[in-house]
């Protein structure tokens, strides 16, 4: 223990260096105006923590062969259902590795299943990482990315707590990110940046049963290049903190074989600060100009609706060592809207925190916001395990991947404006751990409105020292809304193949309509584990997932769910 701590104080600077240059990165965020949701809805067995085999290399593994049984393998409208069984071998691993140079995660889970209905082998994987390279202290560093997972296709796709159920309604969604930057903090405290920033994502979406061409190229992949330069005064003043920064994208989405290709330029400069009142008290806020071009997307958004001036204003407040509050309010792309954080955490057993914001994304745009935690967190992460902590890795991943770590999100087409509000809640206390969270969602596309909300929990008890109950509730209510007139004018939009026989734009958006119209799916699973010795387990558990459509039957199901197996830690 005492050469794990010794390491950490030994890279102390180059920690300290490193975590300013990720606070830099959340001005990245607010100037493009992204913030956090919360859509970790996965459930599963929990993590084997990592354990650290040397001061700077840990690692977890498991193997899990499992047999289940479901009601409804294609999640099928009532009197369509189908039963199968299915078998798998699902292996977990997470490793981290950690030099004076070097720190980097990665952590993931791929579920190798046979189903018997349609004799057919599937592969469900959802593995992400990050990583950050210090090239040259306190000047030039190199942060990557990457993540692999089979996301939902289509705002209202059908799904289940079972992987292995509506396996057509998946597509393998691939992505990665490397940012190198140049990154200085000057001896009166202050801090300059200037970083670029790739992303991109490639959807493969070959056999989707809700790609009604088939093919591979139903949607579009997503490509940004991104550009920030910032200056911050960082504790240089002890009342005041101020920040500038300029900010430059280019986003691209392209490569369907029916819908367009979508594109937007946006530039922006942004000054922010803060002004302490008291110890605990202080006001908050932002201006800034933005200059947006939109292509195709043009025809649906105003470009000098969403280019112009911007701000944000309010407060923060620390009114405790383990309370932080910041509530902005401020108008940017055409809309007013609400700017929020909030964390709090009750001694070291209960941590609640909440968010809300706006956002003008994309994909590609999407994927990069998860620049904002990977760094502090991976660096953190390997802190932690230096001062001799057994810890899951699976919430760094997430903030790093956060398509990895959502298996509800769905891929989609085009690019909006979206309006996102989330919550957590989480405690562990000596023989129960409870996680309550909250989210909702809307984005506007121009030519179509989604709206999604929900929440969930998940619940964990040990009954002794070898047996352990665990169970979660969950509901997911989404809808779509379109323009029909857009969608008769201009079908192309929306997936249709115009060219095709007796094509009729009316019957076909009508239909669109119903197909996306507003449901709600809950769920519930409970389960039993058994640790048979230190590091064998044998689990059973049982789970039951039912959609309700407002306006088209045909969009309901329902689907009974065992499953039971064993997993053996290495």
């Amino acid at each position: 223990m005492r050469n794990l701590i010794t390491a950490a104080r030994r890279h102390k600077s180059m920690r300290t260096v490193l975590l300013a240059g990720a606070a830099l990165a959340v001005t990245s965020a607010a100037i493009a105006q992204y913030s956090r949701d919360d859509d970790d809805y996965t459930l599963g067995d929990e993590d084997a923590p990592l354990r650290l085999k040397s001061d700077y290399y840990g690692y977890s593994a498991s193997i899990s062969p499992r047999a289940g049984y479901t009601t409804n393998v294609n999640l099928s409208p009532d009197g369509l259902e189908e039963g199968s069984a299915y078998f798998s071998t699902v292996l977990q691993g997470s490793a981290i590795y950690s030099k004076p140079r070097l720190t980097g995660i990665i952590s993931g889970t791929i579920d190798l299943s046979y189903i018997t209905e349609d004799s057919n082998f599937g592969v469900n994987q959802d593995v992400g990482g990050a990583a950050t390279l210090t090239v040259v202290d306190n000047l030039l560093y190199v942060d990557a990315a990457g993540s692999t997972a089979r996301q939902l296709f289509g705002d209202n796709a059908r799904f289940s707590q079972n992987i292995n159920a509506a396996r057509d309604q998946r597509a393998n969604v691939h992505t990665y990110s490397a940012s190198p930057y140049l990154y200085r903090e000057f001896e009166d405290a202050s801090n300059a940046t200037l970083r670029y920033r790739y992303s991109q994502v490639f959807i493969d979406d070959g056999g989707i049963g809700a790609n009604p061409f088939g093919g591979d190229d139903f949607l579009n992949d997503s490509r940004s290049h991104e550009a920030l330069a910032g200056w911050s005064s960082g504790s240089k003043w002890q009342r005041v903190r101020l920040g500038l920064a300029a900010y430059g994208n280019k986003t691209r989405e392209s490569g369907s074989i029916v819908l367009p290709v979508f594109e937007f330029d946006q530039g922006s400069v942004m000054a922010e600060g803060q002004i302490a009142l008291t110890e605990v008290f202080g006001l908050s806020g932002a201006f800034g100009y933005d200059e947006i071009d939109t292509k195709t997307a043009s025809i649906f958004f105003n470009d000098d609706d969403l280019s112009g001036v911007f701000w944000r204003a309010g407060f923060f407040a620390n009114p405790g060592r383990r309370t932080n509050l910041r509530v902005e309010y401020g108008e940017r792309f055409d809309n007013d809207f609400i700017d929020a954080s909030i964390s709090y955490r009750l001694g070291n057993r209960v941590t609640f925190s909440a968010g809300a914001g706006q956002s003008f994304e994309s994909r590609a745009q999407y994927l990069n916001t998860q620049f904002i935690a990977s760094q502090r967190s991976v660096l953190e992460f390997a802190e932690a395990l230096r001062e001799g902590g057994s810890l899951s890795p699976t919430e760094v991943i997430q903030q790093a991947n956060r398509f990895a770590g959502s298996s509800y999100n769905a891929q989609t087409s085009g690019i909006g404006v979206n309006e996102n509000a989330w919550a957590s809640l989480r405690g562990a206390f000596d023989r129960t751990e409870i996680s309550l969270y909250a989210n909702y969602s809307d984005t506007d596309f121009g030519y179509r409105q989604t709206r999604y909300f929900g929440g969930g929990l998940d619940l964990r008890r040990e009954l002794s020292r070898r047996m352990l109950a665990y169970g979660g509730l969950f509901l997911r209510n989404a809808e779509t809304t379109i323009d029909q007139a857009t969608c008769q004018t201009s079908p192309f939009l929306f997936g249709f193949d115009v060219t095709a026989p007796l094509f009729d734009p009316v019957a076909a958006c009508v239909q669109y309509a119903l197909n996306n119209g507003e449901t709600t799916t809950v769920g519930g699973r409970i389960g039993l584990a058994y640790r048979i010795q230190e590091n064998l387990s044998a689990f059973g558990e049982f789970a039951h997932t039912q959609r309700f459509a407002a306006d088209y039957d045909l969009l309901e199901y329902g689907e009974n769910a065992f499953l039971a197996g064993l997993t053996l830690e290495f």
